[in-house]
């Protein structure tokens, strides 16, 4: 008989078409996330990656795909900002979910505490500090504190269900 520590870490046969619909299922937000470089430039990403660790203190994780072409930007900034997005904001998604132009035009953004470049407009925003990263597998897994964030709870957030764009709603 096998060590069952052993089998779990095995990594067997996977389609990722298949896994990529399995997981599709699990309903997502949709986040935005965005650094500057070294120049000084914000860059943006789509993820649906979104996790809060810890309510005290106030901790989030999202992770990365190693090949990103903005790996270095996310893995070696200082401070960040996740912009859950709001309905309507689809082609927002799909331009930083594209492979090609990730910078985030100036009009967009403001700061918070730690000055990292914040969506103006979005359903929800946190600033965050980089706590740590972690690799795994083909991702980067990344840590960031919540320094502040804000919400605005009438506003319906964009969301992904099985590869298409859905509203997500309180309702009333």
């Amino acid at each position: 008989m096998s060590d069952p520590s052993e089998t779990a870490h095995a990594a067997p046969h996977v389609d990722p078409n298949a896994y990529r619909r399995a997981l599709g299922v699990f309903g997502t937000g949709v986040a935005l996330i965005v650094a500057r470089d070294g120049a000084g430039r914000a860059h943006g990403m789509i993820v649906n990656s979104l996790t809060s660790v810890s309510l005290a203190p106030p901790v989030v994780l999202w992770c990365i795909a190693n090949s990103s072409a903005v790996f270095d930007v996310f893995t070696q900034c200082p401070v960040f900002s996740i912009n859950i997005l709001g309905h309507g904001e689809e082609e927002l998604c799909r331009r930083f979910s594209a492979k090609g132009d990730r910078i985030v035009p100036e009009e967009l953004l403001e700061t918070f505490e730690t000055g990292a470049a914040v969506l103006r407009k979005a359903a929800a925003n946190l600033d965050c500090r980089m706590r740590r990263h972690d690799q795994v597998g083909d991702h980067e897994v990344i840590y960031g504190d919540v320094a502040a964030f804000r919400a605005d709870p009438a506003m319906d957030t964009l969301g992904f269900f099985r590869g298409r764009f859905v509203t997500l709603s309180a309702g009333d």
